[in-house]
């Protein structure tokens, strides 16, 4: 594993920033993030002379969150045009609340209340087991302009609006560009991605979609009838079943499920209350229904209506497909590591451009941390030595009274959980983001300190 200072010189060293003085503070200052995630400005430069560079450096016009994240994002879909098989390429919104801040240029937020930035990102993924996470390819911050919407707003404002957002899922894909020739780019969104002119774009640009579906859109059966896509899905028998491992969330338990799976083919219409639509044709495309027959007591039922334009013919294809959304939550986990492990709502700038430059850095240093996490938990027994610094491994293992030869990367994660407070008892689960960098908080300052008496002795 390369070391903070090599990995930051990888990520920013061909930024395009104005001046090379930029791109060298913008590498020296990415270093320092990766090192101290959460530690904030000043816990990561250690100096005041350090600090003002850093202030600066957020503050120049040509230091842009496109200009810092482009040789990532570069990086990112160099690799997946180098793989072999399909990319997914999960795309979520989040939003970054700095309501309590006194920060000009922020937007309205949530319930339209609070005060911040939208962004939009696309991770791209290497499917399978483990799952590989390549990195960001593309991210949009962006802020609602104006006031709060008013109750009375009409039903064609209120679709106006929200095409004006929704535009947002295929002008990534604009932005990311034209499938290369013979590849596979799917790609995967929730059902905020349910929108008939974002298919049609994906495809003009040779992108696959994978998707959960929020209406139940118009569709025409085989003997050209219309019917409506969620009764005509519920009615497919079931044609194949899966177990699945379903996660923690905030409304169930982790748990084991036996899910049932049925798939079909048919023609999606164009919605009749868009003009720029109504006279497309009918868009192909396969349905796939996943659900529980069986629901424990106390537990919500599971059901995914997923669409998909690659084809679903048979039960490796579905389960494959249902396998492919169920990687969507990483894209969450990556939101989780950009808030809490990179406390980038706990920045005290008080401009929304400065706050967009910021993100430029550490949205990077969140896609190391996911990486990093993500091989903990997807490949348990890998050895420690390979995923992380060896000098660490060994301080960690001096400090836990561990052989570091026999450490593996699971193992590692959760010592370092327990430095922040993570108790490791049966019923706790694995630990979150929030143990994970108090521990790396009680950690790293100490490896430091271990290396500069090294150096000195």
């Amino acid at each position: 594993m390369p070391t903070v200072n090599d990995w930051a010189q990888q990520q920013w060293s061909k930024a395009e920033l104005g001046d090379q003085r930029r791109t060298r503070r913008a590498v020296a200052l990415g270093a320092e993030m990766a090192a101290r995630p959460a530690a904030g400005l000043p816990g990561q430069t250690q100096s005041w002379a350090d600090l003002k560079a850093a202030y600066r450096l957020l503050h120049e016009d040509d230091v842009t969150h496109a200009a810092l994240s482009s040789p990532h994002w570069r990086q990112t879909r160099d690799s997946a045009t180098q793989a072999h098989g399909p990319v997914l390429f999960v795309q979520d919104g989040s939003q970054l609340d700095f309501t309590m801040h006194d920060a000009k240029g922020l937007g309205r937020i949530g319930d339209e209340r609070g005060r911040g930035i939208l962004i939009h990102s696309t991770l791209a993924l290497l499917p399978g087991d483990p799952v590989t996470v390549l990195g960001l390819a593309h991210q949009l911050p962006w802020v609602r302009d104006g006031e709060p919407h008013k109750p009375r707003e009409t039903r064609s404002q209120r679709a106006r609006r929200s095409d004006r957002e929704s535009a947002h899922w295929f002008s990534v894909l604009e932005a990311i560009g034209r499938v290369p020739d013979g590849a596979c780019w799917v790609s995967v969104g929730d059902r905020e991605s349910d929108i008939f002119a974002y298919w049609e774009k994906a495809r003009e640009l040779g992108w696959e979609c994978l998707l959960r579906l929020a209406h139940s859109r118009r569709i025409l059966r085989e003997d050209d009838s219309v019917d409506h896509l969620f009764d005509w899905a519920r009615q497919l028998s079931s044609q194949a079943c899966q177990p699945m491992a379903l996660r923690t969330r905030p409304d169930r338990a982790a748990r084991t499920a036996v899910l049932s799976m049925a798939w079909a083919g048919t023609r999606v219409l164009a919605p009749r209350n868009d003009p720029a639509l109504h006279d497309h044709a009918p868009l192909p495309v396969w349905v796939l229904r996943v659900w529980e027959d069986t629901v424990p007591a106390g537990e919500p039922p599971l059901e995914w209506l997923l669409l998909s334009t690659l084809p679903i013919e048979n039960a490796a294809q579905a389960r494959e497909r249902a396998d492919w959304y169920r990687h969507r939550w990483i894209i969450e986990q990556y939101h989780k590591a950009l808030k809490t492990g990179c406390g980038m709502e706990q920045s005290q700038l008080h401009d929304a451009h400065a706050l967009t430059r910021l993100l430029g850095l550490l949205s990077i240093v969140a896609v190391h941390l996911l990486q990093v996490e993500t091989l903990a938990r997807s490949v348990p027994d890998l050895p420690a030595s390979q995923a992380v610094d060896w000098q660490l491994l060994e301080f960690l293992c001096r400090l836990r009274q561990m052989d570091p030869a026999n450490m593996t990367v699971y193992q590692f994660w959760r010592e370092v959980a327990k430095l922040g407070g993570f108790l490791a008892r049966k019923r706790d689960g694995e630990p979150g983001w929030q143990t994970l960098w108090r521990g790396w908080h009680y950690l790293y300052p100490r490896f430091e300190g271990y290396l500069l008496a090294q150096k000195c002795g």
